[in-house]
């Protein structure tokens, strides 16, 4: 399932990877990507960054992020900038706020999601923002990959 489009590149240069066997209670922030195969705890924040869950990764926090791609399970409510992926395997159990969701088969979503353009305004009426805003899939771009 895709909606909508990205409207940013993803960055492209893993500066932290937190292997297997390790495990993270606390605030992490980064900035360009974060792959984590471990387990990680707390808070995860990135101005425009991107979480990397691989599928030995388990992530119970809540995140802040440019774009989330998860193969392993997420815990915990997503704020994405740019874009969502929930991959083939993976799992978020939590609500997902984000402009772009891309979901494969065989993914597990339980939570409910919130799709609102990144420069929408908190307050603004939602009906009078679907009247403007072009139907997913019709006539855009398809969204960025990762």
């Amino acid at each position: 399932m895709k909606f909508g489009q990205a409207h940013a590149s993803a960055p492209t240069k893993i500066n932290t990877h937190l292997q297997e066997g390790v495990e993270v209670n606390g605030e992490m922030r980064f900035t360009e990507i974060l792959k984590v195969d471990a387990r990680l705890s707390g808070t995860v924040i990135s101005e425009q960054g991107c979480l990397l869950v691989s599928e030995q990764g388990h992530v119970q926090a809540a995140i802040e992020a440019g774009y989330i791609e998860v193969f392993g399970t997420v815990e915990g409510n997503i704020r994405a900038k740019h874009k969502v992926e929930i991959h083939s395997g993976g799992r978020v159990y939590g609500d997902i706020f984000t402009p772009v969701l891309n979901i494969e088969p065989g993914a597990i979503f339980d939570g409910t999601c919130h799709m609102a353009e990144a420069n929408r305004k908190e307050g603004t009426s939602k009906q009078s923002d679907r009247a403007t805003e072009p139907a997913a899939g019709i006539d855009q771009k398809p969204a960025v990959a990762l």
